[in-house]
């Protein structure tokens, strides 16, 4: 496994004291970023996820398809996804390296295997066993057309888990130090939202609509 950034090292601490200043507003894409949906939709949602962040898996499972059916595949609103590792780091970045190794198309199916997998790496007390985060990673690059040579080669390639801690390094130095967090064309989103559901959106995706 590919030793881990002083940079990100500090932005894993600062996620366990989040004492940082906050990011209020971001670019809402950037190159290299993931992105769902139509380029030419009117609103961006920009999302930092964590693949070992059972916040993120709760509304990737749970409220993302309903968001993915009312904007994203009406072309009305393009999700862009950032990396921003959690704890076990090693772990984090492990998937977010499968991940960005599957055709770009396959990186959301990819994501939804590594969250409905978290079970499987929770199911016991402690760090994951290596057969567990093996097994978990193979079926999320499974899901993402990926055969096990491609997987060796990529997990292999010191590349895949520098670009992932480069972004890492970004995402922190955005001011962002949780994950899930969600930003709407740059803006971040009140911390007061009731819920992640399609309902709490939409009064702040309609305004942006209306106004294109």
């Amino acid at each position: 496994m590919a030793r881990f950034s002083p940079i990100l090292m500090t932005a894993l601490a600062a996620i366990a004291a989040p004492a940082m200043a906050l990011a209020q507003t971001v670019e809402p894409v950037r190159a290299g970023d993931r992105t769902l949906g139509s380029d030419t939709a009117p609103v961006t949602l920009t999302v930092y996820l964590s693949t070992t962040c059972s916040h993120c898996a709760d509304w990737h499972n749970n409220d993302f398809p309903g968001f993915k059916a009312r904007w994203v595949d009406t072309g009305e609103v393009r999700v862009a996804f950032r990396d921003l590792p959690t704890e076990p780091p090693q772990v984090a970045i492990a998937g977010a390296v499968v991940a960005r190794c599957a055709p770009e198309e396959k990186f959301d199916d990819v994501l939804d295997a590594l969250f409905r997998g978290q079970a499987r790496l929770y199911a016991q007390p402690g760090p994951p066993a290596q057969q567990t985060v093996i097994g978990w990673l193979a079926a999320a690059g499974a899901a993402g057309g990926l055969t096990r040579e491609q997987m060796n080669a990529c997990f292999s390639n010191e590349a895949s888990f520098t670009e992932v801690e480069a972004r890492a390094d970004q995402a922190f130095a955005d001011g962002v130090n949780s994950t899930p967090s969600f930003f709407l064309n740059g803006q971040r989103t009140p911390d007061s939202m009731p819920a992640l559901d399609v309902a709490a959106f939409e009064p702040l995706i309609q305004p942006l609509l209306d106004g294109r």
